[in-house]
């Protein structure tokens, strides 16, 4: 394999595990902190939010180690499989990847609402 499409795929999964790490640590960092943004007299959207913010970044979480297992099985094909071109752009990598992406900004907009609905 040349060079070149050995760094894409290295930046490629590169980008999908940090993705996956921001959307793991904001949820153990909201989760930890949740308590004091939510006093007794929050609204009990405020906690919705969060939910629906958490849930979102899990399904980033998700769709980033789809994409991990895309660039896996694009890279070590099945022998005697329909083989699939080995490139980051397929749609068997392309999907998952930009699934997490979107996922992660949505988690990302749940979280600044959430924050400003708590205070």
């Amino acid at each position: 394999m040349e060079e070149q499409l050995k760094k894409s795929f290295d930046f490629a999964a590169d980008l999908v595990k940090q993705l996956i790490s921001l959307s793991t640590g904001i949820i153990a960092l909201t989760i930890t902190f949740s308590k004091d943004f939510l006093q007794s007299g929050s609204a009990p959207s405020a906690m919705d939010l969060a939910m629906v913010a958490w849930c979102i970044f899990v399904l980033s979480i998700l769709c980033g180690i789809w994409a991990l297992m895309a660039m896996t099985g694009t890279l070590d094909q099945k022998p005697g499989g329909k083989p699939v071109p080995v490139t980051i752009r397929g749609p068997n990598i392309v999907i998952p990847s930009a699934l997490q992406i979107f996922f992660f900004i949505g988690g990302l907009a749940m979280t600044i609402i959430f924050a400003v609905k708590t205070h």
